[in-house]
C-alpha cells in the first residue's frame, strides 16, 4: 500500500464499512501511519513485501508503457503462496484492490470476488478512445487512413505478452490465463471513484460509479503562508526521484512553490521552492494560485473540489487519461509528453488563460462536492447487492 492516493480511498472506504458492521482484514504494510488506524482490523503480514512494494521498486510500476512484467518469477510465486493460503483459509466476501497485481492473480485462481476501486479511465472504450498514449507511435494511422475504433481494440484485447509472467504463474497452477492486460485490471465487480457526468457505462455493466472519494484532512505540517499566493508541485508517491530535480531547474524562480515530497529527499535549485512531506488538500483553497500536479485520481480531485485549477503532466496512462477529462472542460491544461515541456512556455499560456480554467473548476466543484458526499453509501450499496448476488 505504498501508492498514497489508493490507500487513501481504501482507508476511507474501509473505515465506512467498518463502522456499518463489516469485518475488515488488511494484507500489506501501512507505509502511512494516518492510514487503516484501526486496532480493531485484521492485519496480514505478507512476507517478501518489503522487498517489492517499496520505494525503490515502485517507480518501476508506472510508466507511459504498459508492461506489466516487473516481478520475477519466484517473487510472484512467493507472494501468491501466501496470499492464495489466506484466501483458502479466510473464505473472504470479497477483496477490494487499488493497484495490487498479485492479489488480483491470487483471486484469479482461487475464484475469489475481486472489486477494484478504480478511475473510469480504464474502461476499455476509454482505453480505445486514448490509444495514442499506449501504441507506438504512428500506429493508429495505417497509409492515409485512420485505423477504426474496432480494429484498434481488437489490437489492444488480443495482446498478452505484457501480462506473460503473471500468465506463466497462472497457467503452472491450472488457471485460465489473461487474454490481455485490461483483463488483468477489470474486476468482478468496478466501483469508478469519479465524477459521474464524465463517464457514461450500461446498466448491466459491472462498472458502477460512485463519486469522487476525497482526501480527508489528517492536520499534516503546515506550510509558510507569507507574502504572495504559491504554485502547489505534487507529484503524488509515484515520481521519478531524477525527473523532479530536473523538472525543478526549469521552473522560473518569480514564483513561490510549496512542493510535496512524501518523504524523499530531493535536491532543490533554491529558496523559491518550499518543500513538506505532505499537505492537507482540503485547506488549500486560500493559499495556492494553481498547481502543477502528475494527474492522480486522487489528486485531480482534491484539486477540483477547492476550486484549484492546475497544469497536469503526467507519469504514465491512468494519470494522462485522469487530466484529458478535466483539460477537455478548460479546468486545466494537460502536457502530453513530461519528457519535453517547456514549463516557462506552459505557465505563460496558463496565466493568460487563467480566469478561464479559474471559472470553469470552480463551477465543476460544487457537482464533485456533493457527489462525493454519498460516495462511499453508494460504494457500500454496491459492494453489498454484488455480495448478495454472489451467493444465491
Amino acid at each position: 500500500m505504498l501508492n498514497l492516493g489508493e490507500s487513501q480511498r481504501l482507508s476511507k472506504l474501509a473505515n465506512h464499512l467498518f463502522k456499518q458492521g463489516h469485518e475488515i482484514h488488511i494484507i500489506g504494510e501501512r507505509h502511512y501511519p494516518f492510514l487503516f488506524d484501526n486496532g480493531s482490523y485484521i492485519v496480514h503480514h505478507c512476507l517478501g513485501d518489503e522487498a517489492i512494494y517499496n520505494r525503490e521498486r515502485y517507480e518501476s510500476f508506472f510508466s507511459l508503457s504498459t508492461d506489466f512484467n516487473f516481478l520475477s518469477k519466484e517473487e510472484i510465486e512467493d507472494i501468491c503462496s501466501i496470499e492464495r493460503k489466506l484466501l483458502q483459509e479466510e473464505h473472504f466476501d470479497a477483496v477490494l484492490t487499488g493497484y495490487r497485481l498479485t492479489i488480483i492473480t491470487s483471486c484469479r485462481l482461487e475464484d475469489t470476488p475481486l472489486i477494484w476501486i478504480i478511475s473510469g479511465a480504464t474502461h476499455i472504450n476509454e482505453i480505445v478512445k486514448n490509444a495514442e498514449v499506449i501504441l507506438p507511435k504512428g500506429t493508429l494511422k495505417l497509409g492515409n487512413r485512420q485505423m477504426s475504433e474496432k480494429t484498434v481494440k481488437k489490437m489492444i484485447t488480443s495482446y498478452s505478452a505484457n501480462v506473460k509472467t503473471w500468465n506463466n504463474y497462472i497457467k503452472k497452477h491450472g488457471g485460465t490465463p489473461f487474454k490481455n492486460a485490461f483483463e488483468m485490471f477489470t474486476g468482478d465487480l468496478n466501483l469508478v471513484a469519479d465524477y459521474s457526468e464524465f463517464y457514461d457505462f450500461e446498466e448491466d455493466s459491472n462498472y458502477k460509479t460512485v463519486g469522487p472519494i476525497l482526501i480527508d484532512k489528517v492536520n499534516f505540517y503546515s506550510y509558510s503562508r507569507l507574502g504572495n499566493k504559491k504554485i502547489l508541485l505534487s507529484f503524488g508517491t509515484s515520481f521519478k526521484p531524477s525527473w523532479v530535480e530536473k523538472f525543478l531547474e526549469t521552473l522560473p524562480t518569480q514564483y513561490e512553490y510549496i512542493l510535496t515530497t512524501c518523504g524523499v529527499e530531493l535536491k532543490l535549485p533554491g529558496p523559491h521552492i518550499e518543500v513538506v512531506n505532505f499537505v492537507d488538500f482540503e485547506t488549500l483553497e486560500n493559499d495556492i494560485y494553481f498547481a502543477i500536479i502528475h494527474g492522480g485520481q486522487g489528486t485531480v480531485y482534491a484539486m477540483a473540489s477547492q476550486g484549484i485549477p492546475f497544469i497536469g503532466i503526467p507519469f504514465f496512462n491512468e494519470q494522462f487519461w485522469n487530466l484529458k477529462k478535466f483539460s477537455e472542460k478548460n479546468c486545466a491544461y494537460l502536457v502530453k509528453d513530461p519528457n519535453s515541456v517547456n514549463i516557462q512556455e506552459v505557465m505563460n499560456y496558463f496565466e493568460q488563460h487563467y480566469s478561464m480554467f479559474k471559472d470553469n473548476i470552480v463551477e465543476l466543484s460544487r457537482n464533485i462536492k456533493c457527489e462525493s458526499e454519498g460516495s462511499l453509501k453508494k460504494a457500500e450499496a454496491e459492494i453489498e447487492e454484488f455480495v448478495r448476488n454472489r451467493e444465491l
